[in-house]
């Protein structure tokens, strides 16, 4: 994999269709994983009817008028993720680790003593790691169909050769530049085909708008090893205010705000081109870093009927974000005439916003006295309604909203979670279940975990073990190539909390 040398020329995109805003950048930020704290882990998430909790929060803006008393903690995240990748009859393993600073939170309660009806004002901050993106993934596989010259291809259908030929010895950096600038993301692929070599026009002529492919011209099967690296995190900041209405009642309101960093580089060497070719490999590399900040807010409540049973209800906002992409690319071939390698050392930069699914949740929980309990969750998100910001009338992102109007589909997720126990010592286990949430291809997400803590007191410790299995597919690119690839990721996450009351 070629190492880069630090970038001299930076072009802006602000219109133009781009690799870098696809249908899976709005379920990157969309779909819920189980993040939380250890006892929250522990039961599966099954916290909208109980709180009490931190990570509950996160569900029920209400479950911070649950603490009894002011409390503040922090959890430790070690996370072992494993991606198997499927690719045209093939199957990889990579396994990668990571360990983090998970959670933390505070909450204040001022108890009503003059006999007022509400009897409980609490004021909370909780940070959580909604996301880790760290992981690897390695697709291999002979593919007989389809190869990066049906990539570029694609793009230059229709491309007037004038536009992607080089004048009077112009830098290929500022011809990039240019291309980005004026015709957008496809344009730039057109001219990185076309330089490398992958691709030739049927004439030399300014208006000529007929390719062909140089690497592949006899459409051999072509061998693929497709290496993705994705880094980073999405948090959030959640500040809450909620109140007790005498015994019975817990309402709530957070205002969150979100901080995203997501990096991936994916690298695809293409080999084994037969004798037709003069090719001997090629290689091409995308190295994306997309950064953000979103707004939510929440709303919710958590009633008892009784001493034994909670009903919790609560809504979550879409998150509007505001995004940057930086996009970095390069190609390079082996042929029987020697190397080529194109590295325009350029950075697009693509400025948009984009809206998640809002999200409705509801809970049941009945408590045996004080040996235990039992908590029930689920979560309806319709992900029909994500979109893209359409202001500027971008034809990508058109494109994008109507693709995930058709393809996507209003989903759930399903929670169970006990404890029990033993003086202070607490012993618990919860499932997660996440329905599929495209029409076409499978995305779900299941899983258990298994988790104790011990009272100290004034102070709690909890630990918790959970094994997460999430599948899903992906296209190896959105254009020409985009052959599937079908990850299977084995998440297992080892937490430490502690907390304290104040």
């Amino acid at each position: 994999m070629k190492k880069h040398i630090p970038h001299v020329l930076m072009v802006f995109l602000y219109t133009t269709a781009s690799y870098a805003q696809s249908m899976d950048d709005i379920l990157r930020y969309s779909r819920t994983k189980l993040k939380g704290s250890a006892r929250y882990i522990s039961m599966g998430g099954a916290f909208n009817a109980l709180g009490g909790d931190f990570s509950a929060i996160n569900d029920n803006p209400a479950a911070t008028a649950v603490f009894l008393n002011s409390e503040i903690g922090v959890t430790l995240n070690s996370l072992d993720n494993k991606v198997n990748a499927s690719y045209i009859g093939s199957k990889n393993s990579v396994d990668s680790r990571s360990m983090d600073f998970d959670q933390f939170g505070i909450v204040f309660v001022f108890k009503e003593t003059s006999g007022n009806d509400f009897t409980k004002l609490t004021i909370g901050y909780n940070y959580q790691n909604t996301e880790l993106f760290n992981a690897k993934f390695n697709a291999k596989g002979t593919n007989s169909n389809r190869g990066l010259d049906d990539y570029f291809l694609f793009f230059t259908n229709g491309v007037p050769f004038s536009q992607i030929k080089t004048y009077d010895d112009e830098p290929l950096s500022q011809s990039y530049k240019y291309l980005g600038e004026n015709f957008g993301y496809g344009s730039q692929q057109a001219f990185l085909g076309y330089q490398g070599y992958i691709i030739s026009p049927e004439k030399y002529q300014d208006n000529n708008t007929q390719y062909f492919s140089n690497s592949n011209p006899q459409r051999q099967a072509v061998d693929h090893d497709f290496f993705v690296t994705h880094s980073g995190k999405n948090s959030k900041h959640t500040f809450s205010l909620a109140t007790q209405y005498q015994q019975s009642l817990y309402l709530g309101l957070n205002l969150n705000s979100y901080n995203s960093r997501f990096s991936r580089i994916d690298n695809l060497v293409e080999s084994n081109y037969g004798s037709a070719s003069t090719f001997y490999s090629t290689e091409f590399e995308n190295d994306l870093l997309s950064t953000g900040e979103g707004f939510s807010f929440q709303l919710g409540a958590i009633y008892k009927p009784n001493n034994n049973i909670r009903l919790g209800l609560s809504y979550q906002s879409p998150v509007w974000y505001k995004m940057i992409d930086e996009l970095k690319q390069f190609i390079s071939s082996v042929k029987n005439s020697g190397d080529d390698s194109i590295d325009p050392q350029v950075i697009n930069i693509y400025e948009y916003n984009l809206s998640t699914p809002s999200r409705f949740s509801g809970g049941l929980a009945y408590i045996f006295s004080t040996k235990g309990l039992i908590s029930f969750q689920y979560d309806r998100v319709n992900y029909r309604n994500a979109s893209f910001d359409i202001g500027n009338r971008d034809e990508n992102f058109i494109y994008q909203n109507k693709r995930m109007e058709k393809n996507l589909k209003s989903a759930g997720t399903f929670r169970i979670g006990g404890e029990y126990r033993i003086n202070r010592l607490s012993l618990r286990a919860g499932y997660f279940n996440q329905e599929s949430i495209n029409k076409t291809a499978l995305d779900l997400g299941k899983g258990t975990s298994f988790g104790l803590g011990f009272d100290f007191g004034g102070s709690v410790v909890n630990i918790s073990l959970s094994d997460i299995e999430y599948q899903h597919s992906e296209q190896m690119y959105q254009e020409g190539l985009n052959d599937s690839i079908k990850l299977n990721k084995d998440q297992i996450q080892f937490l430490v909390s502690y907390s304290f009351k104040l």
